[in-house]
């Protein structure tokens, strides 16, 4: 079995599907104006270390299926609308979020926005081998 790093924080990411009768729009607008001024102050007091909104609208993934799904016809094309990343110091870092009485303020109304039938959850880390500078590092030779 794969050690994971101790010198590493890990990535926690989660997908997110809005709920029907919600435009994607609308859904990128409800996480960063109304959920996020109620979820980052509970984060930053929990020992998160980062919080990144991948947002993935329909016409890129769309036209990206399109193109690549000719070269590669059995690649599944991503769907969801978003994907929420954490890097955390720990896994107890996301208990203490989950247990915290303001957490539930800042997901008051997930239930109307968010199917979370369908959420995706993710734990591991990453490692970068390219940097925006060009540099290529983490490798041996």
């Amino acid at each position: 079995m794969a050690q994971v790093p101790a010198d590493k924080p890990l990535k926690y990411t989660i997908t997110h599907y809005r709920k029907p009768g919600h435009t994607h729009e609308a859904f990128i607008k409800y996480i960063v104006e109304d959920h996020l001024p109620l979820a980052l102050p509970v984060f930053k007091k929990h020992g998160i270390i980062t919080y990144s909104l991948f947002v993935t609208p329909a016409i890129l993934n769309d036209g990206l299926k399109q193109e690549l799904g000719q070269m590669r016809p059995t690649w599944d094309f991503a769907d969801f609308d978003c994907v929420i990343e954490f890097s955390i110091p720990d896994v107890q870092a996301i208990r203490n979020v989950l247990a915290d009485p303001e957490w539930a303020a800042a997901v008051k109304d997930q239930e109307d926005w968010v199917d979370t039938s369908k959420a995706l959850v993710s734990l591991g880390y990453s490692t970068p081998y390219l940097l925006e500078t060009g540099e290529i590092v983490n490798l041996s030779k």
